[in-house]
C-alpha cells in the first residue's frame, strides 16, 4: 500500500528554479505536499495539485507551479503517492473525557466485543473474583438489542449472580440507563425513601423498593458518584490514549458535549493541551447546563437542583498530583487547541430504554422488557419544563452563547423548536449558531422550521447501522425509515453534520463507517436494505458535515474545515480518495497521518501502512 514519503528526485524542475528566485511575499514553505488527490472541501476551488504550509498555517493551494514558488532549502517536501489529502476532519459530538474516564474505570463488555451472555457472564465473574473490599465492579455496553440472550438485570438478579457483598453497577450501552446491585445501592443511600433525581428516575417496585434500575445520567450519577475513582496518573494516561485515538480515526478537532467544569479535570485538560506531541487534536468543549426558570434563578432555587453530570465526580480527585494553581471555575479558551465553545442541555432521553420523547408509543415485547422500558404505553419523557427551557435559552442567547440540545423525539424536538422560535421572536439573531442534536424522530417539517431560524443540525444517522432491524422490528416499527431524514436537511439549506456520540454507541470513533451509513441509511449486516433510501445524502454532502460544516457549527469555518491560504494547517491523509469509491466500500478507507497546526502525528495505525520517517529536502 502506498505511503506517505519524501521525494527529491522528481520534484517539479521549473517549480524549484521558480523557488529560488523567491516568491513575491518572500515567504518559505516548511512542508509542501504534491504527488496525490488534494481535496479543498473548498466549492469554489475543489481541487489542487499541490499545498504549501508555512509554520501552523496554509500558504498557497494550487497548482504545482504556484505551489513551489514557496520551496526553499529547508522546505520539506512530501509525495503523496496518489494517496488523498483533506482537511482533518471534525467530530461534532462526543464525550470525549467521559470516553477517557470510562477506558480507566470501567470494564467493557460492549456487544462490538462480545456476542454471547456466556461471554458477559465470564467477564463479570472474573473481574468480581479479583476484587476485594473498598472496591466497585463497573461494566458499561450492556446492549440487549444487539445480543439476544441477555437476561433482565435487577438488583437481586445481580446479587444472587455475582456479588452481594461488592459493589457492582451494570450500564447499558445507550449511557442513559443502569442497574445497581444491592450493595451499590446502599453504598449510595438509595432506598424506598429517595425520591428520583429532576432528570432522572430511580424505578420501585409495586411496594416502592428500588430495583436496581435507574436511568438519565442523573440518577445513574447518584450511584457512580460514590465509586472509587482512577488515580491521576492513571486518568493522564487515559486522556492522552483518547486523544490518540481521535487522531487514527483522521479528527483534528473533536468536540465534547458533556463538559462539567472541575479543578481537577480543568488542570489536567490543559496540561494534556500544554503537552503538543501527546495532544494531536484539538478538543471544543461544551459545557453542561440545567434549565431554570428566570424565577429560580432569582430566587436561588437553583442552588438545590440536581446537576447534571455524565461522568463520576472528578472533584474527588486529590490535590497533590497535580500542579498546585488556582481554578478559575472552567477551562474558558485556554489556548487554539482547548476551549469552550456553548453550554448543552438534554431535553429527552434514549431510544434504547424507552425514554427518548415521541409522538407515538414505543412496540412493547420480550425485547423491551429486557431493555427496562417504562410501562407501556411509552412515550420517553421531557427532561425539562418549557418555561425553564425558554428562560435558559434566551438567558444565554443574549450573552452570546451558543446552545447544543439533546433532543432525540418528535416531541423534544417540538419543545426545542418552540423555545428557539420564541427567543428568536424577541431577541436580535447574534449568530449564536444554536444547534440540536440527534435528531432520531425529528420530522421533516420540523427541520423546515429549524431551517428558517439558521440552526445547526447534528444527526445521529450511524444508529441505522447497528440498531436497524431491532428498531423496525422491536422498537419503533415502520417509523424506522424516517430515521435522521438528513436529506431534508439540505433541502431546507441547513448546515448539518453527522456524529457518532461515543461512548455511548458501539465500538469507536470511525467517521468513514459514519459516512456509510449516511449515503447508504444500510446496516451493516444488511448492504442492499436501505431504510427510508429518500433521505439518504451523497459522499461530497457527508464529508462536509464533518469538514466545513462541523467548522461552521463551531464559529471557526474560518481557521478549519477546508484548504484555503490563510487557514490553519489542520490536514488528514487518507490511503484512498472517497470520491472514486462505492458506497459500500466507503469503510474501507484507511487513515494515514494527520497533521495539526502544520505537526504531523505520524501514526501508525495499520500493518500495511508502514511508519515512515520524512527525510529533509537536499539543500539546494
Amino acid at each position: 500500500m502506498a505511503s506517505l514519503q519524501q521525494r527529491t528526485s522528481k520534484a517539479p524542475k521549473r517549480s524549484f528554479q521558480q523557488a529560488s528566485q523567491g516568491s513575491s511575499t518572500g515567504m518559505r514553505a516548511t512542508t509542501i505536499f504534491y504527488g496525490g488527490n488534494i481535496i479543498t472541501m473548498n466549492e469554489n476551488h475543489p481541487q489542487a495539485e499541490a499545498l504549501a504550509v508555512a509554520g501552523d498555517t496554509i500558504l498557497a493551494v494550487g497548482t504545482i507551479e504556484q505551489v513551489f514558488r514557496f520551496a526553499g532549502p529547508d522546505t520539506d517536501v512530501l509525495f503523496l503517492n496518489k494517496q488523498t489529502l483533506m482537511p482533518g476532519f471534525i467530530e461534532p459530538h462526543q464525550h470525549a473525557i467521559q470516553c477517557a474516564l470510562m477506558g480507566c474505570q470501567y470494564v467493557n463488555i460492549s456487544a462490538l466485543t462480545y456476542r454471547h451472555y456466556s461471554e458477559i457472564y465470564q467477564v463479570i465473574s472474573d473481574t468480581m473474583s479479583g476484587l476485594t473490599a473498598g472496591d466497585w465492579g463497573i461494566f458499561f455496553g450492556w446492549d440487549p438489542e444487539l445480543m439476544s440472550d441477555l437476561p433482565i438485570l435487577s438488583a437481586t438478579f445481580l446479587d444472587n449472580t455475582f456479588s452481594s457483598t461488592i459493589p457492582i453497577v451494570v450500564v447499558g450501552q445507550s449511557g442513559h440507563v443502569a442497574w445497581a446491585n444491592t450493595p451499590a445501592l446502599d453504598a449510595s443511600g438509595i432506598n424506598e425513601n429517595t425520591e428520583s433525581p429532576s432528570g432522572g428516575t430511580i424505578v420501585k417496585d409495586a411496594n416502592g423498593v428500588p430495583t436496581g434500575q435507574v436511568f438519565e445520567e442523573p440518577a445513574i450519577m447518584m450511584i457512580m458518584g460514590n465509586a472509587p475513582l482512577p488515580d491521576a496518573a492513571a486518568l493522564a494516561q487515559g486522556l492522552r490514549d483518547q486523544w490518540m485515538t481521535y487522531a487514527k480515526a483522521g479528527f483534528t478537532t473533536v468536540t465534547d458535549l458533556a463538559y462539567m467544569p472541575t479543578p481537577e479535570m480543568d488542570e489536567m485538560l490543559k496540561q494534556t493541551a500544554d503537552d503538543i506531541a501527546n495532544f494531536p487534536i484539538r478538543l471544543a468543549l461544551y459545557k453542561m447546563t440545567h434549565a431554570v426558570t428566570d424565577g429560580d434563578l432569582v430566587s436561588r432555587r437553583v442552588a438545590q437542583s440536581p446537576k447534571v453530570r455524565c461522568c463520576s465526580a472528578l472533584g474527588r480527585m486529590k490535590k497533590s498530583k497535580l500542579r498546585n494553581e488556582q481554578h478559575t471555575g472552567s477551562v474558558g479558551n485556554y489556548s487554539s487547541r482547548l476551549w469552550e465553545a456553548g453550554l448543552k442541555l438534554v431535553a429527552d432521553g434514549s431510544p434504547h430504554c424507552g425514554t427518548a420523547a415521541t409522538r407515538e408509543p414505543y412496540m412493547t415485547g420480550p425485547l423491551t422488557d429486557i431493555l427496562g422500558f417504562p410501562p407501556a404505553p411509552g412515550y420517553g419523557t421531557l427532561n425539562m419544563a418549557s418555561d425553564a427551557l425558554y428562560d435558559t435559552i434566551k438567558r444565554s442567547h443574549l450573552q452570546g452563547k451558543q446552545f447544543a440540545i439533546h433532543c432525540h423525539g418528535e416531541r423534544s424536538s417540538e419543545q426545542v423548536l418552540r423555545a428557539y422560535e420564541q427567543v428568536f421572536s424577541e431577541c436580535k439573531n447574534l449568530d449564536n449558531r444554536h444547534r440540536m442534536e440527534h435528531l432520531g424522530l425529528m420530522t421533516p417539517e420540523q427541520i423546515a422550521r429549524a431551517g428558517k431560524l439558521n440552526l445547526g443540525l447534528s444527526f445521529f444517522v450511524d444508529h441505522l447501522r447497528f440498531y436497524g432491524l431491532v428498531y423496525k422490528t422491536d422498537i419503533f416499527g415502520d417509523r424506522v425509515n424516517r430515521w435522521t431524514p438528513i436529506s431534508e436537511a439540505t433541502k431546507n439549506g441547513i448546515t448539518w453534520t453527522i456524529h457518532q456520540d461515543h461512548p455511548t454507541f458501539p465500538g469507536s470513533a470511525a467517521p468513514f463507517d459514519n459516512i456509510k451509513t449516511a449515503v447508504t441509511r444500510c446496516t451493516r449486516d444488511d448492504p442492499n436494505t436501505p431504510y427510508g433510501p429518500e433521505y439518504c445524502v451523497t459522499v461530497h454532502e457527508a464529508l462536509k458535515s464533518y469538514t466545513v460544516n462541523a467548522a461552521w457549527q463551531l464559529h471557526m469555518e474560518k481557521l478549519y474545515g477546508s484548504l484555503a491560504a490563510g487557514k490553519k494547517a489542520d490536514l488528514v491523509v487518507l490511503d484512498k480518495n472517497p470520491y472514486d469509491l462505492a458506497p459500500v466500500d466507503l469503510d474501507t478507507v484507511q487513515v494515514v497521518d494527520t497533521f495539526v497546526d502544520g505537526i504531523r502525528t505520524k501514526l501508525s495505525i495499520v500493518k500495511t501502512i508502514p511508519k515512515v520517517e520524512v527525510k529533509y529536502l537536499a539543500k539546494q
